[in-house]
């Protein structure tokens, strides 16, 4: 894969039907145990719009740029963040830097987390049930996002 084209999950919040199987998945995968709040993932309910939307990642790289102890850098083959276990502190300044609040703080293991693509094969999204999340390049999804509304559209008789 070309470095400059990194893939990340995408979410088409459309598709979102709250099941939660994501978050159970994610926890399941990283801590070995169904539990929503260790997910990397989040599942929120929009209650204005009537709809629930994951939340995961999108590596803006502020949490890197925060972290006193620079215990956080960027994967250099997948692209996700990484939090070096050792260094972290437990300070939480990632946790405020995080302008998407997916980074989260662990209080039992006193370490921060976030999504870290499940080493390029994220299980979120093989377990969707909607196919609500996506794991490709931005070019990618947005060819994808223009082709599935194309599908939508209903045939115009001349």
């Amino acid at each position: 894969m070309n470095s400059e084209i990194k893939r990340r999950i995408f979410v088409q919040k459309e598709k979102c039907n709250g099941c939660r199987i994501c978050e159970l998945r994610c926890s399941f995968e990283h801590e070995t145990i169904y539990s929503p709040h260790l997910s990397r993932i989040h599942v929120i309910k929009d209650e204005v719009e009537g709809i629930t939307i994951p939340k995961t990642c999108v590596i803006c790289g502020k949490c890197i740029d925060a972290c006193p102890e620079k215990a956080i850098s960027k994967s250099l083959s997948t692209g996700a963040i990484e939090i070096d276990e050792e260094l972290c502190t437990g300070c939480k300044v990632c946790v405020d830097a995080c302008p998407f609040e997916v980074m989260r703080f662990n209080s039992e293991k006193n370490l921060a987390y976030t999504c870290d693509l499940c080493n390029g094969s994220p299980q979120c999204v093989k377990y969707c049930p909607e196919e609500a999340l996506h794991f490709m390049s931005a070019k990618e999804f947005a060819e994808y996002k223009k082709k599935d509304q194309e599908e939508k559209k209903p045939d115009v008789i001349p």
